[in-house]
Order: C-alpha cells, then sequence, then structure tokens
C-alpha cells in the first residue's frame, strides 16, 4: 500500500457537543512551561489566582493549556545559554 496517499488522507474527527465546545473554547490559557504562571491580557498572572478567577474546577473540561514562556523566564535562559558561549581566556 502506498504510504505517502495515507499521509495525505483526511483524518476523521468525531463531532463536539456544543456545550464542550464552548467550556474548550473559555479556557485556553497560555502557560509558561518553567514558571506556571498564565498570560491573561498582556500579563503573567500566577496559576492559582487565574484557577480562583476562571474557577476552572467547575468546568466541565478542564482548561486547554498553550506552553509558551514568560518574559522573565524567556531572558533567564537567554541570559544563562550567553554566559555558556562566552570564550574562555587562556
Amino acid at each position: 500500500m502506498d504510504t505517502d496517499l495515507l499521509h495525505r488522507l483526511p483524518v476523521p474527527r468525531l463531532p463536539v457537543p456544543w456545550g464542550l465546545r464552548q467550556a474548550h473554547s473559555r479556557t485556553r490559557l497560555v502557560t509558561c512551561s518553567m514558571c506556571l504562571r498564565v498570560l491573561r491580557g498582556s500579563e503573567w498572572i500566577e496559576a492559582e489566582r487565574v484557577i480562583h478567577e476562571i474557577r476552572s474546577y467547575e468546568l466541565e473540561a478542564p482548561p486547554r493549556l498553550r506552553p509558551a514562556l514568560c518574559d522573565v523566564c524567556a531572558e533567564s535562559i537567554h541570559s544563562r545559554r550567553a554566559e555558556m558561549i562566552e570564550p574562555i581566556a587562556a
């Protein structure tokens, strides 16, 4: 069988009930993979505060998380990598 043909076939998707679809769209959260803070608007907020604000424990479906890096963690990684690249004097 031609495996290239299999990769081009569309993947069938099961229908999602409207209530769950709404719950998922309201609870997509961008989270920092290092410090676990959540992006709300233009501000990175502690996860506990966001959980309390959106009351995620009461939702039918859990929040969907999108990975990211906040500015603080990204700068931390960048500065550590810059230290490693500096040449060592002989």
